[in-house]
C-alpha cells in the first residue's frame, strides 16, 4: 500500500512538471495580465519528461477560458486544455493547511499569478477558516475558506488620517459592520465628525493615503 502511494506521489509531481513546462513556454504567447492558471495534463503524459516537452506557439490571440495548445512530446502531438485567467493578487498559503484551521499572517503570502474560479479577498484571508486542507503554494479561492466575522458597528479603532506626509492620529468608532480590507465609516472621538477610509489591520483604519 505504501510503494502505491509513493507512485501516485511521483506520478502527480511528474503531471505538475509537465503543467510547468507547458506554463512556461505559453506565457511569451499571452497578452499582458493574462496568465495559466492551470494546465490540464492528460493520463498519457502524466509521466512524461518535462524536458521533451515542445509548445506549438498559438496562431490566434488568446483569451481568458479554456482553450486547447498543441504540444509535440517524442514525435507525437497533442492538444492540452489550459485554463487561462486575468492576473491578480492571489493569497497562497506558505505550507500544508489542513481544513479547520484558523490562517495566521505567516501562513500566507500574497502573489501576483492567474486563478481559475474567484479567489479569496487577499486582504482578509488572515483570521479565515480554511473549508478543506490546503496544499504548500496552493491559492486560495473564494470558497476554500471562511472569512472572518466583521468588526460590528460601534467598534473603538484607531485612526491614521494621513494627507501626504501629514498624519493626525486619533480614534473612533465605527459606524458600520466592516472586515478587514473594506472600506469603512467612522465617527471621530474628538469632534463627531464621520470620516471614511479603509480598515487595513483589526482595529486600524487609515484616512486618506495609505501608508
Amino acid at each position: 500500500m505504501k510503494s502505491l502511494v509513493i507512485i501516485l506521489a511521483l506520478c502527480g509531481l511528474a503531471a505538475a512538471d509537465v503543467g510547468d513546462a507547458v506554463t512556461e513556454q505559453l506565457a511569451p504567447y499571452l497578452p499582458a495580465n493574462l496568465g495559466v492558471a492551470q494546465v490540464h495534463v492528460p493520463p498519457a503524459l502524466a509521466n512524461a519528461n518535462p524536458d521533451g516537452i515542445v509548445v506549438e506557439p498559438p496562431s490566434v490571440v488568446m483569451h481568458p477560458g479554456r482553450p486547447s495548445v498543441k504540444v509535440t512530446y517524442k514525435k507525437k502531438t497533442y492538444y492540452i486544455p489550459v485554463s487561462l485567467a486575468a492576473m491578480t493578487d492571489v493569497a497562497v498559503v506558505t505550507h500544508a493547511v489542513a481544513a479547520g484551521s484558523v490562517l495566521a499572517a505567516e501562513d500566507v503570502s500574497i502573489e501576483h499569478r492567474a486563478l481559475e474560479g474567484a479567489p479569496a479577498p487577499a486582504a482578509q484571508v488572515v483570521g479565515s477558516t480554511a473549508l478543506k486542507d490546503l496544499v504548500a503554494g496552493a491559492p486560495i479561492g473564494a470558497h476554500d475558506v471562511t472569512l472572518p466575522a466583521p468588526s460590528p458597528r460601534g467598534t473603538r479603532v484607531s485612526v491614521d488620517i494621513a494627507h501626504g506626509a501629514v498624519h493626525i492620529k486619533g480614534s473612533g468608532t465605527l459606524e458600520l459592520a466592516t472586515r478587514v480590507g473594506e472600506p469603512a465609516t467612522v465617527r471621530l472621538g474628538f469632534n463627531q465628525t464621520v470620516v471614511k477610509g479603509t480598515m487595513i489591520a483589526p482595529g486600524v483604519v487609515v484616512v486618506g493615503d495609505q501608508p
